[in-house]
C-alpha cells in the first residue's frame, strides 16, 4: 500500500548490488516510487534466495544504466526527476581494486562526475543525492584515535579507498560550488546475506556450510590474515541508516555508519564453529592477504545518530546466522 511519499519518485542506482537489494524494498515499504537501475540485461536483479530477507522486490521499475555513459543518467533523470538519488554504483571490493584499478577509479570517481553533472545540467531540478562511501577511507588510524570520526582527516590505504575519498572530495566541491545537495554515508564493513563471496565473511559462511553438507567435525579454512579487527554492520542496518540520512540529513555532510565496535576477524570463525559444531583449521592464503592493510576499523556514528536518530537492530550473531543459512540452504 502506498504511503505519504506516493507521489516522490527515488532513483537506486546499482539496485542490483547487496545494498540496493535491501534498500529498495525499504523505500518501496515507505511508499516511495522506486526505480533501480542495473548494468547490464542479463544482471540477476535479486535471487530468490537473497529475497527471503531482503523483502519483496515487486513493484520496483528496473531500468538499465552505465555510470560511464552520460547519456544513460541524462535519460533516467529528464524521465523520471527523482526527489531523491541513492548512488550505489560503487567498485567496492578491495582486493579486486588491486588487481584492477583503472576500472575502479572509473566507476568510482568518473560515474560520480557524470552523475554530478546529469544533475546539474537538468533545467529546475535539486534532488537529494546520497553518496555510498566507505570507512576504508580514513586508512590507518592510530588506535587511541578510535572509533573515527568524521573528523579525521582520511589518509587511504589502497586504491579503492583512495577512489573513494576523491569521489567525497568531489561531492563537496559540488555542493559548495553549485548549491548541490548531497550526502555521504561512510559505512563500516558492511556484510549481510546475499553478500559476495569475494569478501571475507561470506566466503567464511560459503567454507562452513559446505563443510556441514559434507558431515565434516573439522576442515581446512582458506583465510587472509584473520588478525585485523573490523567493526562489522548488517547491511539491513545500514540500509536504514541510508534512508534516515535522505530524509534527516544535512546537506554538505559526511556520515559515518557502523556499529561502532570492532573485532578480529577471526571472532566470525568462532562464531560459525559455534553455530555448527564444526571446527575449522585456519591456513594463510597468501593470495588473500592484501599488499598494504589497516590493522583495525571501529566507526563513530554519534553525529548520524544525532541527526536522524539511527540504531542498528542485528547482533553479528544474528547476521552471521542468517548468511550462513543463505549458503547452506
Amino acid at each position: 500500500m502506498k504511503g505519504e511519499h506516493m507521489d516522490e519518485n527515488v532513483l537506486v542506482i546499482g539496485g542490483s548490488s547487496l545494498f540496493g537489494r535491501y534498500l529498495t524494498p525499504l523505500l518501496l515499504k515507505e511508499g516511495y516510487n522506486v526505480t533501480a537501475t542495473a548494468y547490464k540485461d542479463g544482471d540477476e536483479i535479486c535471487p530468490e534466495k537473497t529475497e527471503k530477507f531482503t523483502g519483496s522486490h515487486e513493484g520496483i521499475n528496473w531500468i538499465y544504466m552505465d555510470v560511464l555513459d552520460p547519456e544513460s543518467i541524462k535519460n533516467a533523470l529528464s524521465g523520471l526527476r527523482p526527489s531523491y538519488i541513492f548512488d550505489l554504483a560503487v567498485q567496492n571490493s578491495v582486493g579486486y581494486a588491486w588487481k584492477d584499478p583503472g576500472s575502479t577509479v572509473d566507476i568510482n570517481v568518473t560515474g560520480a562526475i557524470n552523475l554530478f553533472e546529469a544533475v546539474r545540467n537538468t533545467d529546475d531540478y535539486t534532488p537529494r543525492i546520497i553518496m555510498a562511501g566507505s570507512g576504508e577511507e580514513y586508512g590507518r588510524v592510530s588506535f587511541d584515535m578510535m572509533p573515527i570520526s568524521e573528523e579525521l582527516q582520511p589518509v587511504p590505504n589502497n586504491i579503492f579507498a583512495s577512489s573513494k575519498v576523491c569521489q567525497a572530495l568531489l561531492a563537496n566541491i559540488y555542493f559548495r560550488a553549485y548549491g548541490m545537495d548531497i550526502i555521504t554515508i561512510r559505512t563500516f564493513n558492511e556484510i549481510g546475506p546475499g553478500m559476495s563471496s569475494r569478501f571475507s565473511v561470506s566466503d567464511f559462511c560459503r567454507q562452513f556450510a559446505r563443510a556441514a553438507k559434507e558431515g565434516l567435525e573439522e576442515f581446512i579454512l582458506h583465510a587472509g590474515n584473520v588478525n585485523i579487527e573490523r567493526d562489522y554492520t548488517d547491511v539491513r542496518d545500514l540500509a536504514d541508516a541510508m534512508l534516515l540520512a535522505a530524509k534527516k540529513g544535512k546537506a554538505g555532510e559526511i556520515y559515518n555508519a557502523g556499529a561502532g565496535h570492532a573485532v578480529p576477524i577471526k571472532r566470525i570463525t568462532d562464531i560459525l564453529s559455534d553455530i555448527t559444531g564444526i571446527k575449522a583449521l585456519i591456513s594463510s592464503d597468501l593470495s588473500r592477504i592484501r599488499p598494504v592493510d589497516t590493522p583495525k576499523f571501529e566507526a563513530d556514528s554519534s553525529k548520524l545518530i544525532k541527526d536522524t536518530g539511527w540504531k542498528k537492530s542485528y547482533e553479528l550473531e544474528d547476521t552471521i546466522k542468517d548468511m550462513f543459512s543463505f549458503y547452506a540452504g
